[in-house]
């Protein structure tokens, strides 16, 4: 990640500090998603984060990458963002919460995947637009933390 895509991250990882630490999450999705820009170096020529570069980074699903045109796909976060906005609550919560915390969390669980705009609309369906099954939250299931249960779930292939 060249020097400057580091700072900009860090940059993002201070706004979601400060917006966790204030308890205000409702605009954490477009610091999330140009962290996530910077950290994979998706930025436009003046430096700025490029939404659109995920496109061509993130692992498509099978009937995603069969897609004769990027408007007939969707990028998707792995984890839901209510999901990741939780784990993120549990550092405040846990007064865990730092800048460095903040970057593990988002380094080990802020991915995206490109879906069909039919899978999508699966998604939806299946009420998992915004949320994984219970079984990402049952110690004793094997679905429990798996980020890719909602697709699973959604018989999703990548």
């Amino acid at each position: 990640m060249a020097a400057t895509n580091a700072f900009s991250a860090n940059l993002e990882l201070q706004h979601i500090y400060l917006e966790a630490y204030s308890e205000r999450y409702h605009s954490l999705s477009q610091y999330f998603e140009a962290y996530y820009c910077y950290r994979h170096n998706l930025v436009t020529r003046q430096g700025k984060p490029d939404w659109q570069q995920i496109f061509c980074f993130a692992k498509p699903s099978k009937k995603a990458r069969a897609c004769q045109s990027r408007k007939e796909t969707v990028r998707e976060m792995v984890l839901p963002l209510p999901v990741l906005t939780g784990k993120l609550k549990a550092l405040v919560r846990d007064d865990e919460l730092s800048v460095e915390a903040i970057g593990s969390l988002l380094d080990e669980h802020l991915e995206y995947v490109i879906l069909s705009r039919c899978e999508w609309q699966k998604l939806i369906r299946l009420g998992l637009e915004h949320q994984v099954p219970r079984s990402f939250f049952q110690p004793n299931n094997p679905a429990y933390q798996d980020a890719m249960s909602r697709f699973n779930l959604a018989e999703i292939e990548f």
